[in-house]
């Protein structure tokens, strides 16, 4: 059996803008992405017989054809041809769900890098990112990684400098928010304020970590509705954090620290009022082969 294992980052928003609604439904916007640590492991192995198998450690997520993995998959064979043997996928969750951290794009976004690299394909970078962006928005970052502004419905990148040495604590409430269900909220209400993007991508072309934190907004956050993330963003900023919003769609929230003592002190602090809570750090990749085994 001949297997190929896969680390899958998440990301997180440094901003989130919404920049107009298209034709069909789907939203244009303006963000600045940042992959961290954080990561699933994805295994495809080829087996005997004939198939597509999806697990998963964590029983709440489908092994069906709606998993992102699945989709993925099929997407690449349509465009590549099917394998003559079986083909199982096994994903290791690390990164929570309905948290605004991309864990089913990441997983996707594994598949693809590793169905490329099990059944040598040779596809390129941007090969892969169209096929990912047929699966989800967020696939085509998630193969990328690193840090980078999005604009269009997140398919129009560019390379940002690498996000200034920090330290990443993200705390995921209990409760977390459908895409769909925050984005339907935003259109009904708006947002108050808006983000200066540029002015943080200025920051990161100075290094300036403390004004990137500062400016960090997410529009998404004013319509979430949920008091824990207002309640974890408070407890990160009066622990030493330089800044702290919710993540994408949420509900995940994150802070950025300079202090590792200070984030661990911190994590401690929120274990009573989130699911989840994870330390970690900026990555500069995606979707990354870690071994092939025969």
């Amino acid at each position: 059996m001949k297997s190929i294992v896969v680390d899958a980052p998440a990301k997180i928003n440094l901003s989130l803008d919404i920049t107009g609604i298209r034709e069909n439904g789907y939203h244009n916007i303006d963000t600045v992405m940042q992959s961290v640590g954080l990561c699933d492991t994805v295994t495809i192995s080829r087996m005997s017989g004939q198939g597509l198998y999806i697990s998963c450690n964590q029983p709440r997520i489908p092994c069906d054809e709606t998993n992102y993995a699945h989709i993925a998959a099929s997407r690449f064979f349509e465009r590549f041809g099917r394998p003559d043997t079986a083909i199982s996928i096994d994903i290791q969750k690390r990164i929570p769900s309905e948290a605004g951290l991309a864990g089913g794009s990441a997983d996707a976004a594994g598949v693809l890098v590793g169905l490329n690299g099990l059944l040598d394909v040779g596809a390129d970078v941007e090969t892969l990112c169209g096929l990912g962006l047929t699966v989800g928005a967020d696939v085509p970052f998630c193969i990328m990684g690193g840090t980078r502004r999005a604009r269009g419905v997140g398919e129009e990148f560019s390379i940002l400098p690498a996000l200034p040495p920090c330290h990443i604590l993200i705390a995921k409430p209990a409760a977390g928010i459908s895409t769909a269900e925050s984005y339907r909220r935003y259109d009904r209400s708006g947002a108050r304020r808006r983000p200066d993007t540029d002015r943080l991508v200025h920051c990161l072309e100075q290094a300036d970590l403390q004004g990137l934190a500062k400016g960090m907004y997410n529009v998404l956050s004013e319509v979430a509705g949920l008091p824990a993330i207002e309640e974890i963003r408070a407890v990160m900023l009066a622990c030493g954090a330089l800044g702290a919003m919710m993540t994408g769609s949420g509900s995940a929230v994150f802070g950025l620290f300079t202090s590792r003592g200070q984030a661990k002190h911190c994590l401690r602090k929120l274990y009573g009022l989130a699911e989840g809570v994870f330390l970690t750090r900026p990555v500069g990749y995606g979707a990354v082969v870690l071994d092939m085994r025969n």
